[in-house]
């Protein structure tokens, strides 16, 4: 008997790149033997439901409420509601990851402000954001990719940036001196590590793929494997992408993705990724 499941996708993600990502589980959900993976995007779910009861959803969205809607209906979501949230906030991963006590750099998550921006009351919050020491990494709590990661070596640069982007929630986290524009990405499917690519880039602090770092294929220390399953238990994740950075005290974790990108890591691997999702999701129905 067939197990049927949806992915669930966003109404506005229809990137190639994005693309990519979908064809890549959707294609591979017809290797398994029974497994029928059909791609539903977000606006269409509920109306779906309706006339539909898949096992299982694959949900590679961020819609909170969606995915709790799912859960509540008695369908099995993957990665878990409550993992998807904490992980989409910076700031709520910092938090979940200080409450386990798992190593992470320092950090300062800017006060909630309701409106404006909130350079506006920089004299009120400095002390403790200066504490940190620079250089700073400064991050909007919602953001991919690097994309929204910027770096502060003085104060001056640091104004800077609050005054640009400080109308969206920011967090801010201790520069870890370290290996130079280099990270590695720890793979984790249930209480294992899959494999462990580092990331190096030699033009930017920032060593994601789509910020021009290369990625190679490595065998992480048992620390770093520990660490990243503590880490992924942490925001209570099926599985993530952690990534971590080597810092002289030992490894730091930067950040916990929730909806790891599988497609580049796939090419410097002999494990494939996408499949080991696929059969983790079949075998914890």
């Amino acid at each position: 008997m067939a197990i049927k499941g949806i992915f669930v996708t966003n109404i506005s993600q229809n990137s190639p790149k994005f693309r990519v990502q979908v064809d890549e589980f959707l294609n591979k959900a017809k290797t398994i033997k029974n497994l029928k993976l059909l791609e539903v995007k977000n606006q269409n779910v509920l109306s779906y439901l309706k006339k539909n009861t898949p096992a299982f959803c694959l949900f590679w969205d961020k819609d909170i409420y969606l995915a709790r809607t799912l859960e509540s209906k008695g369908i099995k979501v993957f990665n878990n509601p409550e993992t998807i949230y904490l992980c989409d906030d910076k700031a709520l991963t910092a938090a979940a990851l200080d409450s386990a006590s798992i190593a992470q750099p320092r950090f300062f998550v800017f006060p909630l402000h309701y409106y404006g921006n909130i350079i506006e009351y920089y004299d009120e919050y400095k002390k403790e954001l200066l504490a940190l020491s620079f250089p700073l990494v400064i991050k909007e709590r919602f953001g991919s990719f690097g994309e929204q990661v910027y770096l502060a070596t003085t104060e001056e640069e640091l104004k800077e940036i609050i005054k640009k982007h400080g109308t969206k929630p920011l967090i801010a986290q201790a520069f870890v001196q370290g290996e130079k524009g280099t990270d590695y990405r720890v793979n984790v499917i249930g209480d294992q590590v899959i494999f462990t690519v580092k990331r190096v880039n030699d033009h930017d602090f920032r060593s994601n793929i789509n910020q021009g770092g290369t990625a190679t294929l490595v065998k992480p220390t048992r620390e770093m494997e520990e660490l990243a399953i503590k880490a992924t238990k942490a925001v209570k994740g099926h599985f993530a992408g952690v990534d971590i950075m080597v810092s002289k005290k030992g490894p730091l974790v930067i950040e916990v993705n929730s909806n790891m990108r599988t497609v580049v890591v796939n090419k410097v691997s002999d494990i494939d990724l996408t499949l080991a999702i696929l059969n983790y999701i079949v075998n914890n129905l």
